[in-house]
């Protein structure tokens, strides 16, 4: 590390549900608000945008709800993203991102990296939802797309530290944890 102390923003917020622009303004002003405190990096939970859909868990599916979350959560390539790597660039913070990936109309549980220079160094997506959330997430590639979405590349160099990021169970994954590791992280964000 090139300081002896990183100042990290950790966020435990309650998401816009059903919003992406709601949820993208809600992100870019934790966002701003963690920067004004000095911190270097900001970490989001799993699935921030839109939220965690919790509701697979005690209730049958319902394709109603799926939809509508489907249509609210966030694609990489898109205008919203744009506006948080934005949000992360004007403020010189770094940003690490748990969100409801769209891609296609299919959904995975992801985590973006970007860098205060409004970059995206990692994005990954969860290897393999955890039960009930297999009923409406797919499963990570370990090439991931291009290169991209990969859940085996983790870890990236920011000015700071070398930071890594999983998801949720993945953390009771030994060989998983092992990959993270040995990819040299000094800061871990478990979200």
């Amino acid at each position: 590390m090139s300081s002896s102390q990183v100042h990290i923003a950790v966020t435990q917020a309650e998401p816009v549900w059903f919003d992406l622009h709601g949820a993208v303004a809600k992100t870019c002003r934790l966002i701003r608000e963690a920067a004004e405190n000095k911190a270097q990096l900001v970490a989001f939970p799993e699935c921030f945008i839109p939220g965690y859909p919790a509701w697979i868990w005690n209730r049958p599916v319902d394709f109603d709800i799926n939809v509508k979350y489907i249509k609210n959560s966030l694609r990489l390539t898109s205008p919203e993203m744009d506006t948080i790597k934005a949000c992360a660039r004007e403020n010189g913070v770094a940003v690490s991102l748990g969100f409801s990936e769209n891609d296609d109309d299919s959904l995975y549980i992801a985590q973006v990296l970007i860098g205060a220079d409004g970059e995206v160094k990692v994005h990954r997506r969860k290897m393999k939802p955890t039960y009930m959330e297999r009923t409406i997430f797919g499963d990570a590639t370990a090439a991931g797309g291009g290169g991209s979405g990969s859940c085996l590349v983790s870890v990236a160099q920011l000015p700071f530290a070398r930071v890594g990021q999983l998801s949720c169970w993945e953390h009771i994954q030994p060989l998983l944890k092992f990959n993270t590791i040995s990819q040299r992280e000094q800061i871990h964000v478990a979200a």
